[in-house]
């Protein structure tokens, strides 16, 4: 809907869509994004970046993340005095204490060979307690809450949040948006298992370049992964 309507109309940049239930969001690999009516932050940002920052579009995916990690905590802290353990998974998941709390797609349109508008689709769990048997958590579930969250003044705090990282991008200070992204990077610099096209295997993130590739310490030296193209495998 986002999309199609910044490609019919004059929206302004900044615009969000915030939805009360989605029965088919999309996410990567062709997964499908189910939320319980009502109980989660369901919504999307028009975004209108400069072409010119097309060559480092992926630091767009990192303010992102980092905006609404930020915009979290601040609302933790202020409400609850709470330090939230949050992280991104790469390559678009927000992780709390080790399970999914949300993810990120970004769609991106171009119109003569100019970047025109990005679409920043965000997904998070807020008051759901019902995962099945997903790795999945929501803050109401991970802080044991009795009451259910206001979703308006969370969203409030991660409009904040993302609004500041957005503008790091375009002022272009990718080595602040960069520096951040790696300290909240889930299993940063430590060994654990993945699965690739050819085996399981041991491995360590060393990095997420400006063109979003996971580069990975592996026992035969480094690899770079673009996405879809490995898998984290969890023990526990």
């Amino acid at each position: 809907m986002a999309f199609q309507e910044s490609l019919e109309s004059t929206i302004p940049e900044g615009f969000a869509w915030v939805a009360g239930h989605q029965s088919a969001g999309r996410g990567q690999r062709g997964n499908t994004w189910q939320a319980e009516p009502d109980q989660n932050l369901l919504l999307s940002f028009l975004l209108k970046p400069s072409h010119s920052l097309l060559e480092n579009q992926f630091y767009l995916s990192k303010a992102a993340a980092l905006g609404i990690l930020n915009g979290l905590q601040q609302w933790a802290t202020e409400n609850y005095g709470e330090k939230l353990p949050l992280a991104i998974k790469w390559p678009n998941d927000l992780y709390l204490d080790g399970k999914k709390l949300g993810g990120i797609l970004i769609e991106n349109n171009f119109q003569a060979g100019q970047w025109t508008f990005s679409i920043v689709g965000i997904g998070l769990n807020i008051n759901q307690t019902n995962f099945a048997d997903l790795r999945a958590c929501s803050l109401k579930s991970w802080m044991k809450s009795p009451q259910s969250f206001d979703l308006h003044d969370i969203y409030k705090h991660i409009c904040k949040g993302i609004e500041k990282e957005y503008e790091y991008f375009l002022e272009q200070k990718f080595h602040l948006l960069d520096e951040a992204y790696h300290q909240k990077l889930f299993r940063f610099q430590e060994w654990h298992s993945y699965q690739d096209n050819q085996q399981e295997f041991i491995g360590k993130i060393l990095r997420v370049n400006a063109q979003g590739l996971l580069i990975m310490e592996k026992p035969g030296g480094e690899q770079a992964y673009e996405i879809k193209e490995l898998s984290f495998i969890f023990k526990d």
